[in-house]
């Protein structure tokens, strides 16, 4: 569930007079309200949110469930200021709050005004344990049948790959206010002109990549400065990937052939601060294009060694298949206990099926290492599978010191085991969604009969 709903100051008093009010008189009000200001006062009220949102995740910490679950409601109350969807994730974080405070009817109402605001993912919703004991609640069932409604509304608009919005605009921004922030010394001044030129008239995609990723403008300029080398390096090549656009909907359109179920997200593509070449959140697809742009011979100063690794094995060539593999992220409904293998299944899936919808495309790097040795990785994996420790299997470029180990090989392992369930598989549409769908890796895992291949 985590996956769903981990995604905050107007000031501590807004928080307190606010704290027991309705949220759907609070959303009548921030409507009628925000009409009256800069049409930029909304960064006021993200800024908040994020710090509510820090807020809550101090107080799951402590076990202090109820005020966590008041401090995402007042989240979710202030993201309807905000020209993005970016904040329903507080929504279902306030309802498990909740739920484990032992408050069901605030949990309800919260779901409800997720479920109002549009939230997608009814399936996610229903299979929480969190919500068990809300499953025979006719309340319940209307929110699972509203998310259903939302569902069908969003796959019926997003059908065509051929009209899904491909979002570039945001990288010409970009380079408009690195070029006016490099006439600044300050941080301060620089962070400044980012949130006014870059942030505040950006696209819904770039606020929920933001909210996510960049976090704030001064780790951005941060990064910006530590590593402007690279950044000068990349901007030609960033700007240049619009190129890719007809082949990147070919890919789309190749999964609504396998998959006919399957909408097309929009797909948004940003500059950020080196942490991210791609994720998903309630505006669709986010491609940090900073992450697949680098070439021989731009420089690498202030870059970890084990980023360095991450972006000399990217290349903006691959820019088609990381966007499906993203659009196979907006499809994927996981639940159940975190594991390696769930993990695993989550990349390796995402990986397998962008390579059925573009066959052409080169495996990623850890494909090559990970073939030569696959019975020694198989071994390994099968020992630590059952737990959710995934640093030796995901995310560990900056961990990899033993060159008889390699980076985000749970992608590779998860593939291979996907892949072996799709050839096993009589209906092959069938395994797809399978594969879209799964609540028990164990089932997944033993049905592909990966692991038996190397018994013995």
């Amino acid at each position: 569930m985590k996956n769903y709903l981990m995604l905050a100051s107007a000031s501590l008093l807004f928080i307190a007079a606010c704290y027991q009010q309705n949220a759907q008189t609070n959303r009548a009000e921030a409507s009628s309200s925000t009409s009256e200001l800069p049409k930029d006062a909304w960064l006021a009220d993200f800024a908040a949110m994020q710090r509510l949102d820090e807020l809550a995740e101090d107080a799951e910490n402590a076990e202090k469930h109820a005020e966590a679950g008041a401090y995402y409601e007042q989240a979710l109350i202030l993201s309807d200021r905000i020209p993005s969807p970016t904040g329903i994730v507080y929504g279902p974080s306030a309802a498990v709050g909740y739920m484990k405070a032992g408050r069901p009817d605030d949990a309800l109402r919260l779901l409800e005004a997720a479920a109002e605001r549009g939230w997608l993912y009814a399936n996610s919703i229903k299979a929480a344990d969190e919500f068990e004991p809300l499953r025979s609640h006719d309340r319940f069932a209307s929110v699972i049948a509203k998310m259903r409604e939302n569902e069908d509304a969003f796959y019926q608009s997003h059908r065509d790959a051929g009209k899904a919005k491909l979002i570039f605009e945001d990288v010409a921004r970009f380079w408009d206010a690195y070029a006016l922030a490099a006439e600044e010394k300050s941080k301060r001044k620089k962070a400044a002109i980012f949130r006014k030129h870059y942030l505040a008239p950006g696209t819904p995609g770039l606020i929920d990549y933001h909210r996510i990723k960049t976090n704030s403008m001064e780790e951005l300029v941060e990064r910006l400065d530590n590593s402007a080398g690279y950044y000068d390096g990349i901007r030609e090549r960033t700007l240049q990937a619009s190129q890719f656009e007809d082949r990147i909907r070919e890919g789309l359109s190749r999964i609504v052939e396998l998959y006919p179920a399957a909408s097309v997200p929009d797909v948004t593509f940003v500059i950020g601060r080196l942490n991210s070449g791609g994720t998903a959140g309630p505006t669709g697809m986010l491609i940090g294009l900073d992450v697949w742009s680098w070439e021989e011979g731009v420089p690498l100063d202030g870059i970890s060694e084990g980023f360095q690794k991450v972006v000399k094995n990217l290349d903006l060539d691959a820019l088609p298949f990381i966007v499906v593999h993203e659009h196979i992220h907006a499809l994927q409904q996981y639940s159940g206990e975190p594991s390696v293998l769930l993990a695993a299944l989550q990349e390796g899936s995402a990986d397998f099926l962008a390579g059925l919808a573009l066959p052409e495309s080169e495996k990623p790097h850890y494909y090559k290492w990970g073939m030569a040795r696959e019975e020694m990785i198989w071994r390994r994996f099968s020992e630590e599978m059952d737990t959710d420790n995934i640093s030796n299997w995901s995310g560990n470029n900056g961990l990899v010191e033993d060159e008889n180990w390699y980076a985000d090989l749970g992608y590779f392992v998860g593939a291979r085991i996907c892949e072996a369930y799709y050839e096993q598989a009589e209906d092959k549409k069938q395994a797809i969604e399978d594969l879209l769908f799964i609540s028990d890796p164990a089932a997944i895992l033993e049905a592909s009969g990966y692991g038996a291949r190397f018994r013995g």
